[in-house]
């Protein structure tokens, strides 16, 4: 058993502490998955730990042959490469093998008659023979498959972001390493990937560190969580469910706690206000522990991370957002056809379906953005929209952060009747006050989405439109609005690969099937996946149904076809002698009945009859076996 270990690992970032004397080990076989707050320093951590990035002190120990591979957010590969050459692109002997042997392939399928390549092609398969090669192979194929990646011909220059993402997890998986890290694997994946994904990494090889907001993914997954806060990290063992369980009974701990050193407090400052004075040691001691309490109680104010989205809404009319016959393309793509809908108060849609067929296009119609092809769309005049997109493109990233939200709101009104400046809402949305004079470019790709999201809400829209608004944005932000998406009262439409996400908040969703196709269906997407699976099964059993009669078919056929030419002879004339020996044993019994006083004729018939019934009992095996070779 390999393992990796850390000790006392010091980091920072500016003024900012990312990590304070971490202590962590990971062993084969471990699936670790990393928790915590956006800006706390996760990715900076795993790429430390794959040697992508320095540290400031501490130790990181690993056996001399310990493999890491790491998948970045945004994997960046060389734009003239193939794809071939990107997912093969490792120092491993054996990797290198494989992508010598499908280079040598490639070629003398295009030129089969070329003698050196047909030479050097018989040199590698017999060296992939003596070094397992094929075992690599194999496992490649597979996993190229699984993540859609088939033409791998193409240049990376050519590759949308999220088949570069798919590109950056095959190439990583194919390295099979000691430790694998994976930094938000599931971004741009559809469902179909992600869940081939969890029953591949739930029974990985080796050890397993990775960052995602999946829930659903980690629950599946990861046998231990670890949470880094405040540069510092707690370990819980077993998946997101008993995470959640034990960090609710840590918290229910914690409270009570607190309430203890609250109750303290009043009783402490109560004395204090009497006038305590310094006059003698003991007195003195407990001065110094009112201040300690008061210290403690004002640090744990300034580190609680809840938050709340405490934002009213827009009144919202009765006419919303209404479309009639409307049709959307893009290029020459159809992304829907004929498509009438009237939305109400209240309604809660996810749009669905694969890559590339148009979800996204759809939103930026809905929004606005998009011309539609043909039909009649209409806002309402009281719609107040907020569209959060993909790509955060709207943040200023030169601007600096407090800036650029008291732009936007200041002196906001709140729900209990006070005003909030832009300074207040930034830390109510947990920017500390250290990041409010960065610019947006400097924050981490996590902090900009929450940004991002503020500045939307804090204009109190009451239709929503969320493009992936889980990409990058951390758990604690994805629950507490989850909660507020439940609380709103407008429309929303959400586009997510979160299967977790879509299960909260929505209770409808239109699943675009290509080609300007579409179906419009109540529930969320569990509800979706079990209608599916049933449709999955009862398809799968009509085609076995169809797979046997179509079995039985031919072997009748070819059972036909077997039966010899004495059988068909025979087969002619059976019906005939099963009559004729029918007749007489009905023949032989009535003459037996008429000569009860002949005892030597009666022998002589039953003798008779004996030998008919076995011979009819036997004609009616062969007619039965007869009558299966005919059909």
């Amino acid at each position: 058993m390999k393992e990796l270990t850390i000790e006392n690992l010091h980091k920072t970032y500016g003024t900012k502490t990312l990590l304070a004397g971490i202590d962590f080990m990971i062993r084969t076989g471990d699936r670790v998955g990393l928790i915590g707050p956006n800006g706390t320093g996760k990715s900076s951590f795993l790429k430390v730990i794959a040697g992508l990035d320095n540290y400031d002190d501490g130790l990181i120990n690993h056996p001399n042959q310990y493999s890491i591979a790491y998948l970045d957010q945004n994997p960046e590969f060389d734009e003239a490469k193939s794809i071939l050459e990107t997912v093969y692109d490792s120092n491993a002997p054996q990797i290198q093998l494989v992508l010598n042997y499908e280079n040598i392939r490639i070629e003398l399928e295009a030129d089969p008659m070329n003698e050196r390549l047909q030479t050097n092609f018989t040199r590698i398969t017999d060296e992939m023979n003596t070094k397992e090669g094929w075992d690599v192979e194999v496992r490649a194929r597979t996993i190229l498959s699984q993540l859609g990646l088939n033409d791998l011909s193409r240049s990376i220059a050519s590759c949308s972001g999220g088949e570069r993402k798919r590109i950056g997890i095959a190439q990583v998986l194919i390295a099979e390493p000691d430790l694998l890290i994976l930094d938000e694997p599931t971004n741009h994946l559809d469902v179909q990937s992600i869940q081939w994904l969890e029953k591949y990494l739930a029974t990985y090889k080796g050890a397993l560190l990775l960052v995602t907001h999946d829930r659903y993914f980690l629950e599946r997954v990861v046998n231990k969580i670890i949470e880094l806060k405040h540069g510092h990290l707690t370990a819980y063992e077993g998946n997101y469910e008993t995470y959640l369980e034990k960090k609710a009974d840590l918290e229910a701990q914690t409270a009570r706690h607190q309430e203890k050193q609250d109750s303290l407090f009043k009783s402490e400052l109560a004395w204090m206000r009497k006038g305590a004075k310094a006059r003698t040691t003991k007195q003195q001691a407990r001065i110094e522990r009112f201040n300690d309490l008061k210290q403690n109680i004002q640090k744990r104010d300034v580190d609680a991370d809840g938050f709340q989205f405490e934002f009213e809404q827009q009144r919202i009319g009765s006419r919303i957002m209404e479309l009639e016959e409307v049709s959307v393309k893009i290029a020459d793509i159809n992304v829907i056809d004929n498509f009438t809908k009237s939305f109400v108060k209240g309604e809660r849609i996810g749009i669905i379906g694969e890559n590339g067929v148009g979800k996204s296009t759809l939103m930026n119609t809905l929004a606005g953005l998009h011309p539609i092809a043909s039909g009649t769309y209409e806002i309402g005049q009281t719609v107040r929209l907020a569209y959060y997109r993909q790509l955060d493109q709207d943040l200023p990233g030169e601007t600096r952060v407090l800036s650029y939200l008291t732009k936007i709101a200041d002196d906001f009104p709140m729900p209990d009747g006070t005003k909030a400046n832009a300074s207040q809402l930034l830390e109510q949305f947990n920017f500390p006050r250290v990041t409010h004079g960065q610019e947006i470019k400097h924050l981490s790709g996590g902090e900009r989405r929450r940004l991002y999201l503020l500045s939307l809400l804090v204009q109190q829209p009451n239709v929503l439109i969320l493009d992936e608004p889980t990409n990058d944005l951390d758990i604690d932000t994805l629950t507490v609005l989850e909660d507020y998406v439940d609380r709103f009262e407008g429309v929303v439409l959400i586009v997510s690969h979160d299967r977790y996400f879509l299960d909260k908040t929505v209770d409808q969703l239109l699943e675009l099937t290509g080609n300007g196709q579409f179906e419009l269906s109540w529930g969320n997407y569990s509800d979706y996946l079990a209608k599916q699976d049933q449709l999955a099964a009862q398809e799968k059993a009509a085609v076995v149904e169809k797979s046997v009669e179509k079995i039985t078919q031919v072997e009748n056929t070819e059972k036909a076809k077997r039966m010899t030419y004495q059988e068909k002879k025979e087969w002619a004339t059976i019906l005939d002698d099963i009559e004729k020996a029918e007749q007489r044993i009905e023949g032989i019994q009535t003459e037996m009945n008429s000569i009860t006083s002949d005892a030597v004729r009666l022998i002589e018939l039953q003798e008779e009859l004996d030998s008919l019934d076995e011979a009819l009992l036997n004609y009616y095996e062969r007619y039965e076996y007869l009558s299966e070779l005919s059909e």
